[in-house]
């Protein structure tokens, strides 16, 4: 079984291609700066992640294409950002020409108005310093759920570094109720999972513990 990963060098992507590889896939990555991991079963490409053409060469072949890429905003820097909306868009017009289906594409836990958002949060956190990148995200999830491709929109709570436990909570659109973090070891598996499953095929499944 072949995936093919963005998002590669961050922490999340990290454990994808750790796990991945553990599991015996193929695994392809178009990345701008190196691995440190070297692999028979990885292929890593370095380039510019919005080439259509060398995007066709990376997911070429691929059972489910995976995007983790994030963007973190900066308290007194940049907090906009067309990351995400960019990324859907390659993605959906190479899948598309490439008849490549599956898509697991990650946003957040709170693209939505999200009713089990703590106030904090959703009134002060979310409002001056998230706003733009969770618009980003929207806009991201309106392209791909345009498309005709088997998207999966994976929206985790709080990432943190914990270990790999397999045992925390899905819902199908806002947060588990009183969960608020999801370790991306737990993120990856469940991504991973979507290779051999259509559960959640055009659906929002929101993770937390």
């Amino acid at each position: 079984m072949k995936i093919s990963i963005f998002g590669s060098t961050g922490a999340t992507g990290q454990e994808l291609v750790k796990q991945g590889l553990e599991k015996g896939y193929s695994i392809s990555t178009v990345v701008r700066h190196p691995l440190d991991i070297t692999n028979p079963n990885l292929t890593v490409i370095q380039g510019n992640i919005f080439d259509k053409p060398l995007v066709k060469d990376v997911i070429e072949g691929s059972d489910l294409v995976i995007s983790v890429l994030a963007f973190t905003p900066k308290l007194f820097g940049q907090q906009s950002t067309d990351l995400y909306s960019k990324t859907a868009s390659v993605l959906v017009e190479a899948m598309t020409e490439l008849n490549i289906k599956k898509l697991a594409f990650c946003t957040s836990a709170g693209v939505e108005e999200d009713p089990h958002e703590i106030w904090f949060y959703k009134h002060i956190l979310k409002p001056l310093y998230l706003k733009k990148g969770y618009e980003d995200m929207q806009l991201a999830e309106n392209i791909i759920t345009g498309s005709t491709l088997d998207w999966i929109l994976v929206r985790p709570s709080r990432l943190t570094n914990g270990v790999l436990t397999t045992e925390f909570r899905i819902a199908k659109r806002f947060r588990p109720e009183g969960g608020s973090t999801i370790s991306r070891a737990d993120l990856a598996f469940f991504i991973l999972e979507q290779l051999a499953s259509s559960a959640w095929v055009h659906k929002t499944p929101t993770l937390a513990y």
